[in-house]
């Protein structure tokens, strides 16, 4: 049993040492920190939602701990409802946690575009994933930076309620 264990914290350690090089790879001079690949936000939002699809409700901890990295910063995977386009309500997010539970239709962007009505909206066209654009302040910066999120319509276990599951990254 310890030589089986061994082996497999040896497989999962090696395992991320070979995302993060891979995520140091796509990071060149031209990108900035916290610029990611879409697929590797894609595959993070495939894998959370697949979560979501499994455990139900029970995969809002193990989301809401979930970080990659994107050239040196750390992404997140957010939750929000999809049943009302007009009022989605934020189901989690884990680093603006007061938006959790809250109506977030009139979240908007600088250009007056409600991200998260827009989600839902392009969920609704596409079940399968979008892309979404958008303005949104990064962590530490006074002034809102281009962004795209890849957002999935995900079956919340066998409720028969579905979640809006993404995660973004910077344009620029």
């Amino acid at each position: 049993m310890v030589r089986y264990v061994s082996i497999f914290s040896v497989a999962v350690i090696f395992s991320s040492v070979a995302g993060q090089a891979f995520a140091a790879e796509s990071c060149t001079a031209a990108k900035r920190k916290a610029v990611c690949d879409k697929e590797v936000v894609q595959k993070h939002v495939e894998t959370a939602c697949a979560l979501v699809e499994k455990k139900g409700k029970d995969a809002i901890p193990e989301i809401e701990k979930t970080r990659f990295d994107c050239c040196g910063d750390s992404d997140y995977i957010w939750l929000n409802t999809y049943n009302d386009a007009e009022k989605p309500v934020m189901i989690m997010h884990p680093v603006k946690k007061a938006l959790n539970g809250k109506d977030i239709s009139g979240n908007k962007d600088p250009d007056g575009k409600a991200l998260f009505v827009e989600f839902v909206k392009a969920v609704k066209v596409n079940p399968k994933g979008a892309w979404v654009d958008y303005k949104w302040t990064k962590l530490g910066e006074t002034e809102p930076t281009p962004k795209t999120s890849w957002v999935k319509k995900c079956a919340v276990g066998k409720s028969g309620d579905f979640w809006v599951v993404g995660s973004g990254t910077w344009k620029e």
